[in-house]
């Protein structure tokens, strides 16, 4: 596998269980979080599921997903508004790394796919 694709993968993985075990499972070791990765020949998918309600992806105005156009860095002020740590910039990058990142209805699953050829 190309280092660069092997990096696409590992940042994306980390960056989307990341959001699960601190949000969906708000960090608590007695919630499971559950990871399955597929390697095919020429794809990795990685789907992963946490015990949450999900989210409303229109009410992430503190993540860098739902920035205008016009303004990157936008959802870095209501951060520091609602007194979140720095960043929000995961699922962001994560779309721009992968081939496909799809959630499900509810948005406590996601699954993604890298294709390596």
């Amino acid at each position: 596998m190309r280092p660069e694709l092997a990096e696409a993968i590992k940042f994306a993985f980390s960056e989307m269980l990341g959001n699960p075990i601190e949000h969906g499972g708000n960090l608590d070791p007695g919630k499971r979080v559950t990871v399955n990765i597929l390697r095919l020949k020429h794809a990795v998918i990685c789907r992963i599921r946490d015990p949450g309600a999900g989210f409303d992806p229109a009410l992430l105005e503190h993540a860098a997903v739902s920035n205008p156009a016009d303004d990157p860095l936008h959802h870095g002020g209501i951060r520091e508004q609602n007194g979140l740590r720095p960043g929000g910039f995961g699922i962001l990058l994560t779309k721009q790394l992968v081939d496909d990142l799809i959630y499900n209805e509810r948005h406590n699953e996601l699954m993604f796919v890298k294709f390596l050829s």
